[in-house]
């Protein structure tokens, strides 16, 4: 500071003596005027608080403080500071001729714990009337992999993550149990975008993920919210100096569980039981000298791997009053347990803000990501990963020749040969996801705000599969694939916000807005055969003529749009009373005119108890609201253009299309103008309760989702027609039940921790259908699961097992029992039943086995889930262990019968166990071809019941004093471990069954790839 001063010429100071005293008086003040004030910024813990904001008051003269919580600043010291940092409560400090002070901040538990993000805004978590879950950036970067959806699994009651397993792959993820029979996934809503999916994100680029699950929630998304909502919000800049974070982790990933089956010695015992069961000694050349085997080829030793991971992230964050930026890159890459199979992704971020002025800012959110997924698993149908459970461990990976030996039997295909030849499979999606928007506060509490965002993705797809010959499964020539697929999603969404506190009781919040978004998508596809190179190296050089080569091709253009208006509002009176209204009405492309416009209400209301004058003195009590919402929310998630009829060109028939007649072509699938929205209403009540100074909190909530209208693809009445059947609207499933989360977070002295439990239990049930029963199938096994009233979506089909036939006239007398009560001479119980086989319950009572004695034999929806989180830290050190566990859930294991007509398929070790007639006391049946046993059956039927350790992370973080030394804010070294071990009773590779043939055909285990663990070392290190 500076001090100048005047003087006037006065008689008074014509003395030059007084002239010398006052001079020099000013040059002692100005010397004091211009001293500096020093300082440190701690929290309560001590430790320096790195870019914390200090200001005189009253002035624009400013300092941050540096890695070491120091700061300097120019004053007389009879100034006050005003010192503030995000996330902690701001000080003011009055100097008094101070001229060094020590500053300690106190945590914001509002600012820290309860500022959630919901639709189209912010809201303090106590002012929330919905069921809403938040995630934070922590827990998210501790699972790391290639999707952050698998972040959510054990963390949050009510959601549902069925791990997929295959490196890059997505999770299915169910919020509040499973509603429909079409596409069940959430919508995700990043920064604000509506986007198809989130396997573009970088798990250290998320700031938070909330989920909103009940009606009230999720009603201002309208149609988009039927089946839950993930709204993600990425890293964004502070203002302050720049701040350089560098993570990176390195590892590797293994199976998870091995499958136990039989090795050399023990499948020629399997062979041996299999001949004497048939009589035969077809196969004695194999067990002739049993001793002498060994343990054979280890198949899944040798078609596995323990595939290595890294991840890298930088980010340069910072900003000043006018432009706040955050800029990153992070790198992706791990190799699937299954050889020949990796995926690595290059994503690239740039989140910036700039003021223009007092009331106008604008900024954008950009995202670009490159991936890529090589190798194809489920090559030639998934058989090579149903392999692993059957090839003879009598068998080589090579042939004397070199060539790949194939499988003992026709329908089994070398598991190594399968992922090799499918190597030069490769999937390069490149993703652009960004918008760019503009807030404009009109007036103070008035804002004006427009978005427009771009999803936008381009897959270029190429495949090379030559020729091969490996048994029965071979091909004669070379097929060169290549395919491009562009998938385009534009949003332009306005609201008007209107925010203002009336008086001292009174505040509301208001949002209207007027949103369009439109998709596009095409795929071109082109296969071309009698290639003249066999040598992949080659593949793109060909001697032949293009004309000369075989080519197919096909299109598949696509295009959709909605158009919506909303409209929310938010009261509170005193803190104490809370009432949420939101209203959405949707009009969609998809269906016809008339019933284009979907109309979605919700009401929410909440009651803070612990504020009324009658509570706030009770100390025990830091927290009590009750609250409870309705709303109904729509779904359009069906194919485009099921309102239309489809016309395919048929050399043989001519059609009347649209009153126009076409020569040579048939109408294959009937038009339904009728069909209209799926509705989803959903009833929630919720309790939050806070105690010790809300170190234990307590959070409940009870909800009924009824899912009507349900777009359903019903049979075509009177048999054949010759069309495709059409998609209606019939039936209601409902979703009911409870979820509960409870933490305790407390500190004694250096040491810190927490406890966290969650859980939900639901229950799926089928209220009507039309009197329909949907039968659904997986890839090859016709109608193995069954939908229909009483029971839940996709519930497994087929027979009830009743136990063992033990003797030849315990089949006698069922036999009889069948020609007793049909009528029928001659008549069988099961045709070709023998001692040893399954014997099913007759459920239709006739006496006899037929299909119309297959039944709901189990579900795969689990009873229960919940997770446990135990975290602690001491003087550097961290832990934190994450356990998670589903419960009830049935498992279809398909490779318990996967049997070939030989009977020299490999199978698990339980068959060594399998009926004789000298071991009669067990619960296998014999090995034999064409039984009952090879029936879908409750034989196939396991307890799906798991428990997990998600996660175990070690961390140590060095001391900031040292690190100052060095220039260095924080560094963080860590070791962590996701999925090392499960605890459950299924026989399979993993209890973690996805549904790769949609959610009707959840809990098969039908060619699964295997779900993972993983191990890493990590460095975290901020600049």
């Amino acid at each position: 500071m500076q001090l100048k001063l005047r003087f006037k010429e006065r008689k008074m100071f014509s003395s030059k003596k007084t002239l010398m005293l006052l001079l020099s008086l000013c040059v002692s003040f100005a010397a004091f005027a211009q001293s500096i004030v020093t300082g440190k910024v701690t929290d309560q813990n001590g430790e320096p608080i790195i870019g914390a904001s200090i200001k005189i008051k009253g002035t624009s003269s400013g300092a941050i403080s540096d890695v070491s919580g120091l700061f300097k600043i120019s004053g007389n010291g009879n100034e006050t500071l005003m010192i503030s940092y995000i996330g902690y409560l701001s000080k003011e400090v009055v100097l008094n001729g101070q001229n060094n002070v020590s500053v300690q901040l106190i945590e914001d538990s509002k600012a820290l714990n309860e500022i959630v993000v919901v639709g189209y805004g912010t809201q303090r978590k106590s002012d929330i009337t919905g069921a809403v879950s938040s995630i934070k950036a922590a827990d998210i970067s501790k699972i790391g992999g290639s999707n952050i959806a698998e972040a959510l699994q054990g963390k949050t009651p009510g959601v549902e993550i069925l791990n997929q397993g295959g490196p890059g792959a997505a999770p299915t993820v169910l919020i509040r149990g499973l509603g429909t029979n079409g596409d069940a996934s959430p919508l995700y809503v990043v920064d604000g975008m509506m986007v198809s999916g989130i396997g573009f994100l970088a798990s250290n680029d998320v700031a938070s993920m909330e989920i909103l699950k009940d009606a009230s929630s999720t009603a201002i998304y309208g149609s988009r919210g039927a089946n839950g909502v993930v709204l993600i919000t990425t890293k964004k800049g502070k203002t302050g100096k720049a701040v350089v974070n560098f993570n990176t982790t390195h590892g590797f990933q293994f199976l998870a569980r091995k499958y136990d089956f039989c090795d050399a010695k023990q499948y020629a015992q399997l062979v041996k039981i299999f001949d004497t069961n048939a009589g035969s000694t077809a196969n004695s050349s194999i067990y002739a000298n049993i001793d002498a085997l060994g343990k054979g080829t280890d198949w899944i030793n040798e078609s596995t791997q323990n595939g290595i991971t890294s991840d890298y992230q930088l980010s340069v964050a910072g900003g000043t009053d006018k432009t706040t930026y955050n800029i990153g890159a992070s790198y992706h890459s791990e190799d699937g347990i299954l050889k020949y199979t990796k995926y690595d992704r290059l994503t690239l971020r740039a989140n910036n803000e700039y003021k223009l002025n007092k009331r106008i800012t604008i900024g954008h959110n950009l995202s670009l990501a490159s991936s890529n997924n090589y190798g194809n698993a489920q090559w030639n149908g998934g058989r090579g990963i149903n392999s692993l459970y059957r090839m003879s461990p009598l068998l080589s990976i090579y042939k004397a020749d070199g060539t790949f030996t194939p499988g003992q039997d026709q329908d089994i295909v070398n598991p190594y040969a399968a992922l090799y030849q499918s190597k030069d499979v490769h999937n390069h999606p490149l993703q652009f996801v960004g918008n760019g928007w503009l807030n404009y506060e009109i007036i103070n509490g008035l804002t004006f705000r427009s978005s427009y965002g771009v999803d936008y993705t381009n897959t270029y797809d190429n495949s090379y599969e030559p020729t091969y010959s490996m048994g029965s499964n071979q091909s004669q020539q070379a097929r060169l694939r290549t395919g491009y697929t562009t998938a385009n999603t534009w949003l332009w969404e306005n609201t008007l916000a209107y925010d203002k506190q009336l008086g001292a009781d009174h505040h509301i919040n208001l949002l209207a807005g007027y949103t369009a978004q439109n998709y596009d998508y095409n795929l071109l596809d082109v296969t071309g055969t009698n290639l003249l190179s066999n040598d992949p190296n080659y593949k793109y050089i060909q001697a032949l003529p293009i004309t000369s080569l075989s080519w197919t091709n096909s299109t598949f253009p696509s295009s959709e749009s909605i158009l919506s208006y909303l409209f929310r509002a938010n009261y509170n009176y005193k803190d104490r009373y809370l009432v949420t209204v939101s209203f959405r009405a949707d009009g969609s492309s998809k269906f016809a005119s008339g019933h284009q416009w979907g109309f979605f209400p919700s009401t929410a209301f909440g009651w803070r108890a612990s504020e009324e004058d009658f509570l706030k003195d009770v100390n025990w009590i830091s927290n009590l609201k009750l609250r409870g919402s309705w709303g109904q929310i729509g779904s359009n998630k069906i194919s485009n253009y099921q309102t239309y009829s489809t016309l395919n060109m048929e050399t043989t028939y001519n059609a009347v299309f649209n009153n126009v007649f076409y020569q040579n072509a048939t109408i294959t699938k009937a038009s339904n103008p009728d069909i209209t929205w799926e509705i989803s209403e959903q009833t929630d009540f919720g309790l939050e309760f806070g105690t010790l100074n809300n170190r234990l909190k307590f959070e409940l909530d009870y909800y009924n989702r009824d899912t009507k209208n349900l777009l359903l693809t019903l049979p075509i009445p009177g048999g054949s027609t010759g069309f495709s059947a059409s998609v209606s609207n019939a039936g209601t499933v409902r979703n009911s039940g409870f979820e509960f989360l409870a933490s305790w977070d407390d500190k004694i002295g250096n040491l810190s921790y927490g406890v966290k439990v969650s859980g939900s239990a639901n229950k799926n049930k089928i209220l009507d259908f039309h009197n329909q029963i949907i039968y659904t199938s997986d890839w090859m096994v016709p109608s193995t699961h069954i939908s229909q009233a009483g029971s839940s979506i996709g519930n497994f089909y087929g027979y009830k097992v009743s136990g063992i036939a033990q003797t030849q006239a315990q089949i006698d007398q069922l036999n009889a029992t069948a020609v007793s009560k049909s009528g029928v001479a001659g008549k069988q119980y099961w045709s070709g039943l023998k001692p040893g086989d399954l014997i099913f319950q007759d459920i239709t009572g006739d006496g006899f086995i037929d299909s119309n004695d297959k039944t709901d034999i189990g579900s795969p929806h689990p009873n229960f889930t919940g997770g446990i989180t135990l975290s602690a830290a001491y003087k550097g050190f961290d832990i934190a262990i994450d356990m998670m566990g589903s419960f009830g859930g049935k498992i279809y294991n398909d490779n318990r019968n996967q049997f070939v007509s030989s009977g020299l398929s490999n199978l698990n070790t339980e068959w060594l166990n399998s009926w004789t007639p000298k071991n009669t006391n067990t619960d296998i049946p014999r090995y034999a071809t064409n039984t009952s046993t090879s029936q879908q059956s409750d034989f196939c039927i396991s307890d799906g019941t798991y428990f997990k350790a998600r996660y175990i992370e070690l961390g140590y973080s060095l001391s900031k004093e040292l690190l100052s030394k060095i220039k260095i804010s924080s560094l963080r070294i860590y070791l962590n471990t996701t999925n090392p071990f499960y605890i459950t009773k299924y026989k399979g590779f993993s209890p973690e069954v996805s549904n790769a043939y949609g959610v009707t055909t959840m809990g098969d285990d039908f060619r699964t790839y295997p779900v993972t663990g993983s191990a890493k070392v990590g460095l975290n290190i901020t600049f």
